[in-house]
């Protein structure tokens, strides 16, 4: 019997950019589950790669194993929310400053285009810390 709430799907794997393959087909099954339109599904795609990627590379001290954690569940009929999970490095990505995109790209800091990315294309992003893990959540409708 159902309560009502959506089943989630979860995949915890090494934060390793090996894993990038699997991660990237778990979370497009949920997008298929959430009917999302192809174009939705390949930015998710992007979305997925830059997170996870920068867990892989920066989450844990160089050399470190970890684990990343990954689950979803369809909202609503066209909408998936995504949570990233990690013990790592604490960070929020959220807070980080935005590029300056005015700039020529050899006067640019390095980094922070992968804010941005996940700006455009999540329809919502929120952090917590909380016992030792960093989750990041993002949520992606089935948008016109």
């Amino acid at each position: 019997m159902s309560n009502g709430l959506p089943t989630s799907q979860s995949l915890t794997l090494p934060a390793k950019t090996e894993s990038l393959g699997e991660v990237t087909r778990f979370v497009r099954e949920g997008g298929h589950e959430a009917n999302l339109p192809e174009t939705r599904l390949n930015e998710l795609d992007l979305l997925v790669e830059e997170v996870f990627m920068n867990i892989a590379r920066h989450a844990y001290p160089q050399g470190a194993p970890g684990v990343a954690s990954v689950t979803y569940f369809v909202a609503t009929p066209g909408e998936l929310v995504v949570e990233f999970s990690d013990h790592g490095i604490e960070f929020n990505p959220l807070v980080a400053d935005p590029p300056d995109l005015a700039l020529d790209l050899d006067e640019r800091q390095p980094g922070g285009l992968g804010i941005f990315l996940l700006e455009e294309f999540a329809d919502s992003l929120s952090y917590r810390r909380e016992e030792g893990w960093n989750h990041l959540t993002l949520r992606v409708s089935a948008k016109p």
